[in-house]
């Protein structure tokens, strides 16, 4: 094997030449500075590194601390639903377990229906524990640390959005009012029952999701919440509606209503001036304080869901729910008139079969004024359907599966199902049965035929805006069949269950 021959004196020489180089103290003071400059890219590089990684573990923990600070939004957001809910259905169940209990004159079928309504309200309070305990889940799983450095560093060269944390109705209460010392206490507990009312209607959202439309659907609840409201105890805001609109109670002031829409406004212009909120949603609403705003007729599209949504279990069968309705939709007629139909109350006037609505003295029921004492033809669409089905030999009234409530309400029952059965079907809180009544007093007043004021005052039960004699002597003011035609001037595009049939 071969050995490599050292450097010779003339080949040191030849490098020191070529490179430069006079005397060997130059080759090492090079060599000095080469080394020196290696040292210090090195410290650089060292340094650099130390940075990156302090960077990198900063921006990992504000990434934990924010997602830990939305994780407990969030979570305490579901808690107070979950407990709102588990309260609810809590003073449900516990009032039906009393009611099959103390009720032992109740018939099997009311027996079945309240145990089916026992079930449902655990099985939605189970759901809502189970949605809340997997958003949970989600949360945390959202909210796991990063296993590698790479996925806490920001890509280059792409733009990450700013966003900006919800914040909710009573967070923007507590933080923007009740702590500002300027505000005086009354102002504060007034604006707070406003915001009480408003989550109760319709929860407590982000207040950027509170637009003009949620305005406007909390404007209705106002005008259809009875001026009593608050001191019915057990009744939900939703029952509270529906208990104002079957009994035909007063309602709400423009001016009460008024007063809530400024203290909410006066939040929101807190909110717009630190750029929380985009606009205000409270402000230019139109308050006729020297005419009370009639409840809300139901809409074309709202009837249509109505006729698509099954009706729920329950003790009001599904039959009489549908002729009740339709009853509704056909004459204008209350609540409380068409539960107290008796089968007695059919009859055929001048060749006119018609509902007669009158008092019944031996049970304490009679019309809400004077005027509702009257003759009601019966709409070709109702007979089409079936209605003269629903009369039973041996039974006292049309709808002979209503039962009387303890204060000797027959529609009471039917009421308080219709309330859920809308809540399932989320319709706004404002659309009630009773609007049925205002639908088609609507379609009566904007038809383009010669139907006169007159006879549409006498067909609803209205006090009639002409004092004359004719206005007040029913029978022979107003022709039969003039007010035939009234009824038959209620004309829908399409709304109509599946015909009645008793066999």
């Amino acid at each position: 094997m071969s050995r490599s021959k050292p450097p010779s004196a003339n080949d040191s020489a030849d490098f020191m030449t070529k490179h430069g180089f006079k005397t060997k103290d130059d080759v090492y003071r090079a060599l000095l500075e080469k080394y020196q400059n290696m040292l210090a890219t090195q410290e650089t590089t060292r340094k650099n590194d130390v940075s990156s990684a302090e960077m990198a573990g900063q921006i990992k923990y504000y990434k934990s601390v924010m997602q830990h600070a939305h994780d407990v939004r969030a979570l305490s957001a579901g808690i107070e639903k979950v407990i709102a809910v588990a309260l609810d259905s809590q003073n449900h169940m516990t009032t039906m377990t009393r009611k099959l209990i103390e009720a032992s004159n109740i018939s099997a079928a009311e027996k079945k229906g309240l145990e089916n309504e026992i079930k449902r309200l655990h099985e939605t309070l189970l759901s809502t524990f189970t949605k809340a305990l997997d958003g949970r889940s989600a949360a945390t799983e959202t909210s796991a640390p990063a296993t590698n450095e790479t996925e806490t560093k920001p890509k280059k060269g792409v733009a990450t959005p700013k966003t900006r944390p919800a914040i909710l109705l009573t967070e923007a209460l507590n933080r923007f009012l009740n702590s500002k010392p300027a505000k005086s206490l009354e102002t504060q507990r007034d604006t707070s029952r406003t915001v009480a009312l408003f989550i109760e209607a319709f929860g407590d959202r982000p207040i950027r999701e509170i637009d003009g439309k949620v305005a406007g659907d909390f404007r209705d609840v106002l005008f259809s919440l009875p001026a009593s409201h608050g001191k019915t105890k057990n009744l939900s805001l939703q029952e509270e509606i529906e208990r104002a609109a079957s009994h035909d109670v007063s309602t709400l002031s423009a001016k009460t209503v008024k007063n809530h829409f400024m203290r909410l406004s006066s939040l929101w212009n807190d909110l717009l001036r630190r750029d929380m909120v985009e606009k205000n949603p409270w402000g230019n609403w139109d308050f006729n304080l020297t005419k009370k705003t009639s409840r809300r007729a139901w809409t074309a599209e709202e009837m249509g869901k109505l006729l698509q949504t099954p009706w729920p279990l329950c003790s009001i069968p599904a039959d009489t729910f549908k002729g009740i309705t339709m009853v509704a939709a056909y004459s204008g007629m209350r609540l409380g008139e068409i539960c107290n139909l008796r089968n007695g109350d059919i009859e055929t006037i001048d060749g006119v079969l018609c509902f007669r609505i009158c008092a019944h003295p031996e049970d304490n029921w009679s019309p809400k004024t004077e005027a509702g004492e009257r003759l009601v033809p019966i709409h070709s669409a109702l007979l089409d359907w079936g209605i003269l089905n629903f009369q039973n030999a041996g039974e006292k009234y049309l709808f002979s599966e209503l039962k009387i409530s303890t204060d000797g309400n027959r529609g009471a029952d039917f009421s308080r199902a219709f309330s859920r059965y809308k809540m399932m079907m989320e319709l706004p809180p404002a659309v009630t049965f009773h609007g049925f009544r205002h639908t088609v007093s609507t379609l009566l007043r904007n038809q383009n035929s010669d139907i006169r004021e007159l006879w549409i005052d006498a067909l609803l039960g209205h006090e009639a805006s002409h004092k004359s004699q004719g206005a007040t002597t029913y029978l022979s003011g107003i022709e039969m069949q003039n007010l035939k035609k009234t009824v038959e001037a209620i004309q829908y595009s399409s709304f109509a269950f599946r015909k009645f049939d008793v066999s």
